[in-house]
């Protein structure tokens, strides 16, 4: 990966290798060299080290001194909290943007579904997760709370995960396009309750299947 030389080098290569074990590029337990990881981006060990600290931090990686580095596991308990955090403000966001989104507004979320649906057809995965999250991200921002969404993030690595384990299931990512338009709909016609219950629908299933998801990947959690 080229260094942009513009941003922080441990920011892009934090941001590379949180995207890896969100999408299972790194899956859970693999090890971590810090000394290949500078030489893959060209760059010394200190924005390296700096990189694995702030993802050990947030919990997506365990270091251990002088022994290893290595992507952990994914952590149900986490997932529930992170999870009843997020619904509990995106219910929130979604019922206030009700009152006040604008047609523009609503045409920057329509063409997120329209990426979605480009990435659904080209079988892009990793893509079509990305404009998922960044629909979401621009309902916090047009609620102006845009810091929230950034403060659950630091929080919300493994369940993330486990909703990416959700949407490589058959028939999903259709599913989360469909919730999509329904809280689009509800938006549109200024429906606080609808779009509370349009929120509802969309994020509650990957975490209410979570023994399923487990029973299939068993060596990726705790």
């Amino acid at each position: 990966m080229k260094i942009d030389r513009r941003i922080s080098t441990a920011h892009q290569i934090y941001e590379s290798l949180r995207r890896r074990i969100i999408d299972f590029t790194l899956e859970p337990g693999s090890t971590l060299v810090q000394k290949e990881i500078a030489e893959e981006f060209g760059v010394s060990l200190s924005p390296v080290r700096d990189a694995t600290l702030r993802l050990e931090t947030e919990g997506l990686i365990e270091i251990v001194p002088q022994s290893k580095t290595s992507v952990s596991l994914i952590d149900i308990q986490q997932a529930r909290e992170t999870h009843f955090l997020r619904l509990s403000v995106e219910i929130q966001v979604v019922r206030q943007l009700a009152q006040s989104i604008t047609d523009k507004q609503l045409a920057v979320l329509r063409n997120w579904i329209e990426h979605q649906n480009v990435e659904l057809k080209s079988h892009d995965v990793a893509s079509f997760k990305l404009a998922d999250n960044q629909f979401h991200e621009d309902v916090y921002g047009m609620a102006d709370v845009g810091g929230l969404w950034q403060l659950i993030r630091t929080r919300r690595g493994h369940y993330d995960r486990v909703r990416g384990l959700y949407l490589t299931g058959h028939g999903k990512r259709e599913i989360v396009i469909d919730e999509h338009q329904a809280i689009i709909s509800a938006l549109a016609d200024g429906d606080p309750d609808a779009a509370e219950q349009a929120v509802r629908a969309h994020l509650g299933k990957g975490l209410q299947i979570i023994d399923q998801i487990r029973a299939r990947n068993p060596d990726y959690f705790l």
